[in-house]
């Protein structure tokens, strides 16, 4: 009678063992696409966007034209949001009113590096709820680039453009 107690006790030991696991890995699978994430906090009234191509209060006349197309790239893989020209639901309106290249570091006389810094007044609003989402006066994008590795003031440029609209959509679309 002992045996057949502890016999019965140990089988549902290891019944209860086997089972937490199988129930544990049924409830992920029952909940599996319960959950999505998109990565944008964007109002889930907002469906369209129009991107106003950026004003230039600099002398450097391509970057304005960087930087809106780099908006529009951003939001097309960041956002659901569709662009269009008029009528949309928010709307991103910039100006681009700072544009530096200094030397960064030097080897001796030599300047080995440079710094381009870029300075954007962004507004982000919801033209529905007439909302301004973001604003910001001084928006800072950077790139340097190094002199020895072959690298030019365009490539600090590119780099500053990447920078200053990675910042732009940080604060618009994911706002963390």
């Amino acid at each position: 009678m002992i045996l057949v107690s502890l016999f019965l006790r140990r089988a549902a030991g290891t019944f209860r063992k086997t089972l937490i696991p199988i129930f544990a890995i049924l409830a992920v699978f029952s909940l599996w696409g319960c959950y999505s994430f998109s990565g944008s906090t964007l109002p889930p009234h907002l469906r369209t966007i129009q991107i106003l191509p950026v004003q230039n209060q600099t002398l450097e006349s391509a970057l304005a034209d960087r930087i809106t197309e780099g908006f529009d790239e951003g939001f097309r893989r960041r956002t659901n949001l569709r662009r269009v020209n008029e009528n949309a639901d928010a709307e991103l309106f910039g100006v681009l009113t700072g544009y530096s290249h200094q030397p960064l570091s030097t080897s001796g006389e030599r300047v080995t590096s440079y710094r381009v810094d870029l300075q954007m007044r962004i507004t982000f609003v919801d033209k529905i709820r007439r909302d301004t989402l973001y604003h910001a006066d001084n928006v800072p994008g950077y790139g340097d680039y190094r002199i020895g590795e072959g690298e030019t003031e365009e490539t600090g440029k590119l780099r500053a453009v990447e920078s200053l609209v990675k910042v732009v959509l940080d604060n618009t679309v994911s706002r963390w």
